[in-house]
């Protein structure tokens, strides 16, 4: 009987040991729930974008263009006829009622 304290000195210090391991995997098992929504969210917005990437590529051509521009404008543009050029075109320099524009 003459190590007893010794003894309970050891056992409360691995009670506190043990309560601080629940209570940190408790705090990690939260941020492990909370980067998984955030991966989940990552990948949902890649997902998109990739999404968007093909239907841009997709559609970009003039007489997608020109739907869309049936679509939303159906009044008639008399005054000037606007067209759709590609790099092909505008390396033809015989084209005279080519318009350049300046992009930022």
């Amino acid at each position: 009987m003459k190590y007893t304290k010794q003894i309970v000195f050891l056992l409360i210090i691995n009670l506190i040991v043990v309560f601080l391991s629940i209570f940190t995997g408790n705090l990690t098992r939260k941020l492990e729930l909370s980067n998984n929504q955030i991966k989940f969210n990552i990948e949902k917005g890649k997902e998109q974008l990739q999404i968007n990437k093909i239907e841009f590529s997709f559609f970009n051509n003039s007489d997608y263009l020109k739907k869309l521009h049936n679509i939303y404008f159906n009044f008639e543009e008399g005054l000037t006829e606007k067209k759709i050029v590609s790099l092909s075109n505008i390396s033809d320099r015989k084209n005279e009622k080519l318009i350049l524009v300046n992009a930022k």
